[in-house]
């Protein structure tokens, strides 16, 4: 199984590096993966100019023309993601920030549902907690499940054996739980994954929405209309029953936030 490693560091063989290279050895004990890294400070990704094309229009309409559609690319072939970013300041760096950015529409629509996903990010202190929920925020809402965290500790100072331990186990832990979600994959048949009232819930949200702002938001309205779901799975009758229930009851409560009368 491949798996794609992209790097936000502005250094090349720094702390986030070599956290990642020791987490492939841990992944390689388990078993048969190749591991691809991409590092952001060498790709040409130009900074997000916030004109929104992309999450309305859709992507192909985003002004800038550079490497975010070969690191995508990427991202497609592989059946894993891990996400490595070294906390500045209480949150990932402006490289894996920009990157983000730049993949702004997919938090509106996911393309990368059935694949897996790690978080790992290193810090001299404080911080680890903040940006691992982030980036685990981020994968999850590009359509990926994150199954492993590392917060690494790698003070600006020789590290005890103690604190060498407990980055080991932190390593470990994670990796067992990654490979074991990847070879999940393997027994995941098409029409049998099983849909949770939180997955079912998120989507149909951004289903609604986007039939009522087809006008304003018409890459989104073409993405949903007609799917039952992001990929073939398996629903309970009782998850759509709730979930109709509750979406009554959350658009309710934003019937303020749709769009106003045009002439108005």
């Amino acid at each position: 199984m491949k798996i794609l490693t992209i790097i936000g560091s502005p250094r090349k063989n720094g702390n986030s590096y070599q956290a990642a290279k020791k987490l492939e050895e841990e992944m390689k004990r388990k078993g048969n993966y190749e591991f691809e890294y991409l590092f952001l400070k060498d790709t040409h990704l130009e900074s997000c100019k916030g004109c929104f094309n992309c999450v309305s229009k859709g992507i192909d309409y985003c002004p800038l023309k550079d490497d975010r559609e070969m690191i995508q690319n990427k991202m497609e072939k592989a059946d894993g993601l891990v996400m490595v970013s070294p906390v500045y300041v209480l949150t990932v760096s402006a490289l894996m920030k920009n990157f983000i950015d730049r993949l702004a529409y997919l938090c509106h629509r996911p393309e990368y549902h059935g694949k897996k996903a790690l978080v790992l990010c290193t810090t001299g202190g404080i911080g680890a907690k903040e940006t691992l929920k982030y980036m685990e925020m981020i994968a999850e809402a590009w359509g990926y499940k994150v199954n492993g965290k590392i917060g690494i500790t790698t003070a600006p100072w020789p590290a005890t054996e103690g604190l060498k331990n407990k980055n080991n186990k932190k390593l470990q832990q994670s990796a067992q739980k990654f490979d074991k979600s990847l070879k999940s994959m393997e027994k995941e048949k098409p029409g049998k994954i099983k849909v949770g009232i939180k997955d079912y819930m998120g989507f149909r949200i951004f289903q609604t929405v986007s039939e009522n702002v087809k006008d304003y938001m018409p890459a989104d309205y073409q993405f949903y209309h007609g799917k039952e779901y992001y990929q073939t799975a398996r629903i309970g009758i009782l998850t759509k029953a709730l979930t109709a229930v509750l979406l009554k009851v959350i658009f309710f409560m934003m019937r303020d936030m749709g769009p106003g009368d045009k002439d108005s």
